[in-house]
């Protein structure tokens, strides 16, 4: 697996951005700080697999394809999360749930290529 630097720090700045407009979207919540944190992880998560990682091996379109997908799940359940009143143990929940699922998924791929 190889990880192209100047990608990861692109990716970084496309999830700081999100994570922004986040922050813009959550202006009188409690948990803003937090639910912009957990934006900005997750989606430097899902995008450093989607655009920074690839493997010698070759077959890196199912790593990226699932990091697409969960792209997207998790930002339409921030965006859900930005517009709706929340509460910060379903918040964490399910956000955690979809990143470890996340997680699992992708070294499954990576494993199953070595």
């Amino acid at each position: 697996m190889k990880l192209n630097g100047f990608l990861i720090l692109i990716s970084a700045a496309i999830a700081g951005l999100i994570a922004f407009g986040i922050f813009i979207a959550n202006a009188g919540d409690t948990y803003r700080v937090l639910v912009t944190i957990g934006a900005a992880l997750s989606m430097f998560a899902t995008l450093g697999g989607m655009m920074a990682v690839s493997s010698p091996h070759g077959g890196t379109m199912n790593l990226r394809v699932v990091s697409g997908l969960f792209f997207a799940i998790l930002l339409i359940t921030h965006i859900v999360f930005s517009f709706v009143s929340i509460r910060l143990p379903p918040y964490v929940i399910i956000t955690g749930i979809l990143l470890l699922v996340y997680m699992l998924i992708c070294y499954s791929i990576m494993r199953a290529l070595k």
